[in-house]
């Protein structure tokens, strides 16, 4: 299970599996993000829904905890995404190159905080588990679609990842994700509607990024991850 071990420890801030066996296992292995998902999720809600029966307001807290185990590298790669979307069109690469963090990435993250607080505020703690479970599922299943049906803009992370990318990969993230929507439509069947939405947000995140970039690179795959994990709890807390 070295895979496993290498994916917790590659996105997330467990400190596991950040041996080079470990990574090399997960590239050759990409189908394992939803379970990562799930996996992160759990560690994320279980001290949430704990808090969530004794206090009314905890959505600082839970904020925090969300950063403390996910780490700020995918929300490095919202401000980056932030600055070349709203770039022109012939300096987008740049603006995605740029270390240096502009009005468009400052205005994404905050954008992203206060969505994931009022999220968190709006979540009962009837379904605040779930819904923080699930969003970390389908997050990390957008990241999967981008890593196994798109090509790397330059040489970097994110071409190093997807060397080994299958179709496979996908087919088989894909089974894992329906499977644990169908565990959880019981308790809550609006589940299905949610997943089926965060999808369909996945594909057209997919196309845009295709017509205007070319392919992906880290920061546009991390990108995805926060704003399908936002758009996720948004929908928990409308539904």
């Amino acid at each position: 299970m070295k895979f496993l071990k290498g994916a917790l420890g590659f996105f997330s801030t467990l400190p596991i599996g950040r041996d080079a066996e470990s990574f090399e296992a997960l590239r050759r292995n990409l189908w394992i993000l939803p379970i990562v998902g799930i996996i992160l999720g759990l560690i994320i809600a279980i001290p949430t829904l704990a808090l969530a029966t004794l206090a009314k307001n905890i959505t600082f807290v839970a904020v925090l905890i969300y950063l403390a185990v996910e780490g700020i590298n995918h929300i490095d790669g919202l401000a980056d995404f932030g600055d070349a979307l709203f770039a022109p069109k012939d300096r987008k690469l740049k603006a995605l190159k740029d270390l240096k963090t502009g009005v468009g990435g400052t205005v994404a993250v905050c954008f992203y905080v206060f969505t994931l607080m009022q999220s968190f505020t709006s979540l009962g703690s009837d379904k605040i588990a779930v819904a923080i479970v699930d969003s970390q599922m389908m997050s990390k299943f957008g990241m999967l679609l981008l890593l196994t049906t798109t090509k790397p803009i330059w040489q970097g992370m994110a071409s190093y990842m997807m060397e080994f990318a299958r179709k496979k990969d996908l087919l088989i993230g894909l089974i894992i994700t329906v499977a644990f929507t169908l565990v959880c439509m019981k308790a809550y069947p609006k589940i299905v509607l949610i997943n089926v939405l965060s999808i369909i947000l996945c594909v057209l995140y997919r196309s845009y990024v295709m017509k205007s970039f070319g392919g992906v690179n880290g920061d546009i795959i991390g990108a995805l991850n926060c704003i399908v994990f936002a758009f996720s709890l948004i929908l928990f807390s409308l539904v």
